[in-house]
């Protein structure tokens, strides 16, 4: 019955097809001598797979050496060499990890009376690794032992020393930007493409996994791989393998569960006032199984998952540094509740919900001795109720959050094939649908924004989920053909991919409104600005609806790659390879002939535009990217050096240069204006004719992307040496040096150039304003500018490039007794221009801090700069009662820098954009005499000094920049400990021949906050940066002296204590429950 299913079960798991290909096999290589030290020429050798008696044969070549590529990693294997005259050796226990290649050496004993079999134990495992390169692999073991609450994986990628992991999940690596790595399942891609996503990862914006950790055995993080088959990221590459099935019917069904009773108090705080959250409940249940259906030759293997979460955000509104108190905010709500019919929502705990299924499969068919194929299938759907968390410049309420489904179907085909001699070829092919959405939490309302002081109220549904719908089709092939010539391992192939992609992005649909205090929104008044875009092909529709406006584009990557990795001797391997990257864009955006005709000329005569028009795309040339590794044993001293030199050609999220086919002066209209009525209704805002704007078309935002525009790259270098020493201690130094070479800028080209200056010791350009908003440059005869704003997506090519590097120090050891230890300490530092931490082209350039304006950004640390970080891994298995009882501790301790952070200005002083920024950086005056105060409720200007020049002397960054500007991520958070602990309870329990496992767990994220109320904090600040001023004006239109006022912090500092469910100061735990048969 089983035979018959195998046509149904291939056509169900492969009915979709195909993205990125990358790594999903292991090798193994060795040489075999005689006991006289001479290479033995032509002796058999065979490896078997033990789990599913997969056998791969061949013969060593005449210098002895034998290689077997393509092989599924994991294991036991055994390896078996036998020749006429000499001892049958036969070596067992052999585990390879992913994209590793394991070394097996062979000396072969003549006994010429009586042939007999040697039998050797594998040991701890030999390995080669990204052919020089860094790298981190966690296998099935580790995964088992690291402490996990969100069971997501970026829970395991913190064993990775270069890695630092934000709260959202997001995973950035080397010091890069997380948009710029490659994460790989089963070979398809499963990092965001397009670039929305926090977490860089499917469903990320859902706020779920990419897939259940139950179904992953085994990932690899490479940094810099010198293999040139590996590429497509600027960061690292992320890659996961599935579970297969095997001989013997193997799974688990398991449960996990958290609420309130099984997470802290509020953390950092007296125990008279601490609080539990709110209630909520967590739950995650699911099942795995794998077995033959036909024995040693067609595996199957099937996970689901379901998981429902409640996400308490807790805030603490004596935190709070805004003008407002409770009763005003109570106020606000009962207003628009009478007036408008309309609900905000609480704000005092914007708790999220996240609900998801998955389901993987995969089916391994050993066609026959030289052919393996096989198929994978997931499906990863989920859903979240994104809010967003007051803190203490922001109160926002429940409602402005949003809601977020999102669906991700991906799969794999691959085939590897062995032909004579030990050539090999995998040939793989995968696919890529997501299908991602945004809509509105409660009544949809326009959105609202009210300056209060120090901080903001925001309400109203959330501005950017109005109209925004994406739906991504991603299509790869990808094929490596391998043959082996004497004591060289030589790699031909290809890596392609073809992405379609439909993006309906409206921003501010229902209106977006900013008023200057909450008396004047409460009695009717003028809204300072006001913003919205509507589509203009798809009259009397809104949001999802306005499907003529949408972003329709594709893009082919290409890739080919040679690799020759050369066995120089036992010793030194060294690898060359050549890859060529270089991506298309098939489509060919709208034009707007009025730009055209009219605007670029006289932009032209401000700015140098890069040859970008309206209409056109880019047209990257072939990117040559060169690699070279080495590998060095002495093994004499027991050490390894290691390293190598490389280019990396990755990808720009398709997000970036797809704004020129969304914001084209064609599909959306777009307003921006001063002084404004507020119209309450969502489906009845303003449009142009309302501002006596009669001509439809041009309109609303540009996007240009310039002529020659190239896809990021960079230059890599690392160094490593291993040594080992007494009783299998391995300490490692590595370190790792990356410079930017092809990295992005951004301008936005539509305004006229600074012509005022501030008067005093902070010496600025301002921008000429046009109501309040920074003046533009007049396209029209008329003197006007139909656009709302111009932006151009460059490289930085008349700047500093930015470079980051990392210095990581390394031990580790695993006893035969169950116990095991690794320590790590990284100290990196990473520059950049300008971060692409956005997905839309004007808040690349809108959310930059700058002294002198967004146009004249200079270099900076980065967002994702490392610091230092100090990591340590400690797991103990304890086993007793004649094996039917094991307990397993473990405990992992992370210490962080605190992530950087700006001081900036509240509204705008150099008016790029409009009076109501906050990306200017502060200037901090040398004394009174540099800064001008004005009255601030009871403080008058003397008192506001005294206060202010205190808080600056009490603050360690703050006090270091007098007489100067602050800098861009200046300024750090304060170091984090934290303690993670997993306790396992294994029960063995033999049922006939069958043994099963029960087994109970309990997780702790912050073991440290458990311990002691006071310890383990953890600490966030909203969008990076504190107001540190708060900016009033200019003495007059005349003399630009700029007035301030200054509120110190509510708590005393400028940053918050993190608190909630995931990754925060507040230690929360979990119980797990599970069975394995």
């Amino acid at each position: 019955m089983f035979k018959r299913s195998i046509p149904l079960i291939i056509l169900l798991i492969s009915m979709s097809l195909l993205t990125m290909a990358q790594v999903t096999t292991s090798s193994l290589t060795g040489k075999v001598k005689t006991d006289k030290n001479e290479p033995l020429v032509g002796a058999s050798v065979t490896l078997t797979h033990i789990p599913t008696k997969s056998v791969y044969t061949t013969i060593s070549r005449k210098d002895g050496r034998f290689d077997f590529g393509n092989i599924n990693p994991g294991g036991p294997y055994t390896l078996e060499i036998s020749f006429t005259g000499f001892d049958k050796m036969v070596k067992e226990d052999i585990y390879i990890g992913l994209g590793e290649t394991s070394r097996q050496d062979i000396t072969m004993g003549q006994d010429v009376k009586t042939l007999s079999e040697v039998v050797l134990a594998a040991g701890r495992r030999a390995r080669e690794g990204a052919k020089g390169g860094a790298e981190t692999s966690v296998g099935r073991d580790k995964m088992t032992n690291l402490p996990t609450v969100g069971r997501n994986i970026s829970d395991y990628l913190r064993y990775v020393p270069q890695a630092k992991i934000t709260g959202d999940g997001g995973i950035s690596l080397a010091g890069q930007n997380n948009r710029y790595n490659s994460f790989y399942i089963d070979g398809a891609v499963n990092n965001d493409v397009f670039g929305l996503s926090a977490s860089g990862t499917n469903g990320g914006q859902a706020g779920i996994a990419p897939i259940s950790i139950d179904a992953i055995d085994q990932f690899q993080v490479v940094l810099s791989p010198y293999d040139a088959s590996l590429g497509n990221f600027t960061g690292g590459g992320i890659n996961a393998i599935t579970r297969s099935g095997t001989n013997e019917i193997q799974g688990s069904a398991y449960y996990f569960f958290r609420n309130q009773d099984l997470s802290g108090k509020t953390p950092g705080v007296d125990k008279s006032v601490a609080t539990k959250l709110a209630n909520f409940t967590n739950k995650t249940y699911g099942f795995r199984v794998g077995f033959p259906i036909v024995k040693n030759k067609i595996f199957l293997f099937l996970n689901g998952e379901v998981q429902r979460d409640t996400r308490p955000q807790p805030f603490d509104f004596s935190t709070y540094n805004g003008t407002s108190s409770e009763a005003d905010i109570q106020t606000l709500t009962n207003y628009l509740g009478s007036q408008y019919g309309y609900s905000p929502g609480g704000y005092l705990d914007n708790a999220e919900k996240v609900n998801s299924n998955r389901i993987v499969s995969k089916l391994d068919w050993n066609l026959n001795s030289k052919n393996k194929l096989s198929l994978s299938y997931r499906y990863n759907q989920g859903e979240r109720y994104n809010t967003s968390r007051s803190s203490n410049s922001t109160i926002n309420f429940y409602n402005n959050g949003y809601l977020f489904p999102s669906t991700t179907h991906s799969g794999s085909a691959e085939l590897n094939s062995r032909f004579n001699k030990g050539a090999n070829n995998k040939l793989l092919l995968t696919f890529t649908n997501v299908t991602d959405d945004r809509g509105a939490i409660g009544d949809p309302f326009p959105r609202v924004t009210i300056n209060d002081g120090s901080g903001r109220l925001v309400f109203g549904t959330e501005e950017f989920s109005t109209g925004n719908l994406l739906k991504q089709n991603n299509y790869a092939l990808f094929d490596v053909f391998k043959f082996y010539k004497n004591n060289q391992t030589l790699s031909i192939g290809t890596d392609n991919e073809l992405s379609n992609s439909t993006n309906i992005f409206i921003r501010q649909n229902y209106g977006s409104y900013v008023f200057p205090n909450l008396t004047t929104f409460l009695n009717g008044g003028m809204a300072s600005t006001y913003n919205r875009s509507y589509s203009l092909l798809d009259p009397g529709k809104s949001g999802d609806e306005s499907v003529n406006a949408a972003a329709k584009f594709n893009t082919l990557r290409l890739g080919v790659f040679v690799n020759d990795e050369i066995k120089v001797d036992d010793a030194l391997t060294i690898n060359i390879g050549l890859r060529l990257d270089n991506t298309k864009f098939l489509t060919t955006p709208k034009t707007d002939e009025f730009f055209n005709d009219s605007a670029v000329a006289k932009i032209s005569q401000y700015y140098d535009m890069k040859g970008a028009r309206s209409g056109q795309i880019s047209s990257p040339k072939w990117s040559l990217n060169p690699r070279f590794g080495f590998v060095y044993k002495l093994p004499k001293h027991n050490m390894t050096v290691r390293g190598g030199a490389g280019l990396f050609t990755g990808r720009v999220p398709l997000v970036w240069p797809g704004g020129v086919y969304n914001n084209n002066g064609i599909s959306l209209a777009g307003i921006s204006r001063s002084n404004v009525a507020f119209r309450p209704d969502p489906f009845d805002q303003y449009v142009a004719s309302d501002f006596g704007i009669n001509v439809p078309r041009p309109s609303g935002q540009i996007d240009l992307i310039a002529k020659d525009f190239k896809m990021n790259k960079v230059a890599r270098t690392s160094l490593a040496v291993e040594k080992l020493v007494a009783k299998n201690w391995k300490f490692t130094i590595e370190g790792i040096y990356t410079s930017n070479i092809n990295e992005i800028d951004y301008k936005r080209i539509d305004i006229l150039p600074p012509t005022l200056q501030t008067v005093g010791a902070d010496v600025r350009h301002v921008y000429p304003l046009s109501g309040n908003f920074t003046a533009q440059i007049p396209f029209r005869s008329n003197g006007t500018n139909p656009y709302t704003g111009v932006y151009l997506l460059s490289n930085n090519e008349d700047g500093k490039k930015g470079h980051s590097y990392s210095l990581t120090f390394s031990a580790d050891k695993a006893w035969s007794n169950g116990f095991a230890v690794n320590a790590n300490y990284t100290l990196g530092h990473s520059k950049v221009r300008n971060e692409g931490t956005s997905s839309q082209n004007n808040s690349q350039w809108r959310y930059m801090e700058t002294v002198y304006g967004r146009n004249f950004i200079g270099q900076s640390t980065s967002d994702y700069d490392l610091g230092s970080r100090i990591s340590v891994y400690v797991a103990k298995k304890f086993t007793y009662a004649n094996n039917k009882l094991a307990t397993t501790v473990s405990l992992v301790y992370n210490g962080q820098s605190g992530s950087p952070y700006s001081y900036v200005l509240n509204r705008g002083l150099i008016r790029d954009l409009d009076n109501f920024e906050t990306n200017d950086l502060a200037y901090i005056p040398k004394d009174a005499s540099e800064i001008i105060f004005v009255q601030n409720g009871s403080m008058s200007p003397a008192d506001q000094w005294n206060a202010f020049n205190q808080y600056v002397e009490n603050d360690k960054y703050l006090k270091t920049r007098r007489g100067k500007y602050t800098e861009r991520n200046g300024a750090r958070l304060p170091f984090t400990n934290i303690v993670d602990l997993k306790l396992q309870q294994d029960f063995n329990i033999k049922l006939g021949a069958k043994t099963y496992q029960v087994q109970v767990t309990y997780d702790v994220f912050n073991f440290t906050n458990m311990l002691n109320n006071k310890w383990g904090k953890a600490y966030f600040m909203s969008n990076d940066q504190y107001i540190l001023l708060d900016f009033q004006g200019y003495v007059s239109s005349t003399d630009l002296t700029p007035l301030y006022k200054f509120t110190a912090p509510a708590s005393g500092t400028p940053y918050n204590i993190s608190d909630g469910v995931f990754n925060s100061a507040r230690w929360s735990s979990q119980l797990g429950l599970r069975l394995n048969f």
